[in-house]
Parts: structure tokens; sequence; C-alpha cells
């Protein structure tokens, strides 16, 4: 890799005009800066699907087909609490998706669901009990009265 390629030049570089100790210092100081700076700004990348086969290539590349539905994000460094953040701004920036707004739309979309079911559950049920009522007011008026009942749920 170029990083790699860059980490020996420096190394030998001050190895050469610095001496053996200094030089070593220097290169192993470097490694550990180019490290940092890697695992910090990680690069990332959506991928997409070649035509006709099962290979995932960047879709920058004019010949893949984004797969309809489907985001394939891909962070170019394992995934540890010292680049959680750029992750995240990573992932939202190249997926398009507000994770606040897609979380707001759900609870939305389920106080609706469940506003509709609760109406649709007290419209049943006032469709039944109504149905009861003219039922039994039906055999009331067949029977010729409350059939000598005080109450029609309690017998005497």
């Amino acid at each position: 890799s170029k990083v790699d390629c860059m980490v020996w030049i420096v190394t030998w570089l001050a190895v050469t005009l610095l001496g053996l100790d200094l030089g070593l210092g220097v290169g192993v100081g470097f490694s550990l800066l180019t490290i940092v700076l890697r695992t910090q700004f990680p690069t990332s990348t959506l991928l997409g699907q070649l035509p006709d086969c099962e290979i995932y290539r960047d879709c920058k590349d004019s010949q893949v087909n984004e797969i309809s539905g489907v985001k394939i994000f891909r962070l170019n460094m394992p995934l540890c609490y010292t680049n959680c953040d750029a992750f995240k701004t990573a992932l939202h920036k190249r997926t398009g998706l507000d994770p606040v707004a897609v979380l707001a739309r759900r609870r939305k979309e389920e106080r609706n669901r469940r506003r509709m079911e609760k109406s649709s559950h007290l419209a049943a049920d006032s469709e039944s009990s109504g149905c009861f009522t003219t039922e039994r007011s039906r055999r009331r008026e067949k029977s010729g009265g409350d059939g000598g009942v005080a109450n029609p749920g309690m017998a005497v």
C-alpha cells in the first residue's frame, strides 16, 4: 500500500540521516501516526453488484448495478470506539438516511395503526352491542314484556 511505502521511505531516510537509534524512533513514531490517522478517518463505500455475477464493487464504477431497496455499506477499517462517530457520519451520508426521521416516521405510523385498531374495535363493539340490544328487545316484544324477570341478566 502507499501508506506502508511512505512508512518505509520515512524510516529509511531517518536512519540514513539521523542514525540507527533516532531513525528507528522516527519510523515507529511515523508508523503510529499513520495508524491513528487511518482509524480516525476511515474510507467507506457503497457497493453494487456487477451484472450477471456475484461480485460487488464500488457504486462509483459505471458497470455496477445498485440493488433496489438494499444499500450495502462497507467501512474499510475495523470498527472500534475511536472511529464510531466517523462510521455513523459516513453511513448517514452515503445511504441518505436520517435515523431520527426514520424513527419519528415509524412512531407516527405505529400511533396511527393503534388509533385505527382502537376505532375499529370500538365500532365493532358498538355494532355487536346494538345487535344484542335489538335482539333482546325483539324477544321482549314477542314474549309480551320482560318475562317476569327484574334484571334480564339475572333469573329470580
